[in-house]
């Protein structure tokens, strides 16, 4: 897949013991995904998010890296304390040709749905919380959100894939974290 996200990994690992049958889920990231998400388009008037992940989570001050694309498609990345949700900064990345920035605003402009909307789409009785959202090409060049969620009650990350036009959920992989 082509992916803007590919800009940001999730790093979506905790050490630790094994996790009871009810574990709080990254307890140290209190911020939501979608309070990181509104900041970063605060910070870059008249973006779009392109993706959002959790950075150092086992860290005491663990990080939301957000990606945004400006009008012109220029990419900037945005972090955001996943603690207290304040915003730490921001920078455009050096590199971006006229056509990258050219292919990640159509690509923006063709998502028709939100990303709040596509976590919608996945919610159920398990669900734990949001690590990374990413608005990705699937094969066929069409425009997805890739959804991860760290859940409550195992001990591994489910990805789905949601349709950025219709919010028809495609696909769902697990991947258990790295020790």
């Amino acid at each position: 897949m082509v992916v803007a996200g590919a800009l940001l990994a999730t790093g979506a690992a905790c050490d630790g013991p094994p996790p009871s049958p009810h574990p709080e889920v990254l307890p140290q990231v209190e911020t939501p995904y979608d309070r990181a998400v509104r900041e970063a388009l605060d910070e870059v008037s008249g973006s779009r998010l392109l993706s959002v992940a959790q950075r150092r989570v086992s860290d005491p001050q663990p990080v939301w890296y957000a990606g945004v694309a400006a009008q012109d498609g220029t990419v900037h990345l945005v972090r955001v304390d996943a603690v207290h949700g304040r915003l730490l900064g921001s920078a455009v990345p050096d590199g971006q040709s006229a056509a990258d920035k050219e292919r990640l605003s159509a690509l923006a402009a063709s998502a028709q749905v939100l990303p709040e909307e596509a976590v919608e789409q996945v919610k159920s009785p398990d669900f734990g919380k949001v690590t990374g959202v990413r608005l990705e090409e699937d094969r066929q060049h069409e425009a997805v959100w890739s959804v991860d969620v760290t859940a409550v009650r195992r001990d591994d990350t489910q990805t789905y894939l949601v349709d950025a036009v219709t919010k028809d959920v495609l696909d769902r992989r697990t991947a258990s974290p790295s020790a």
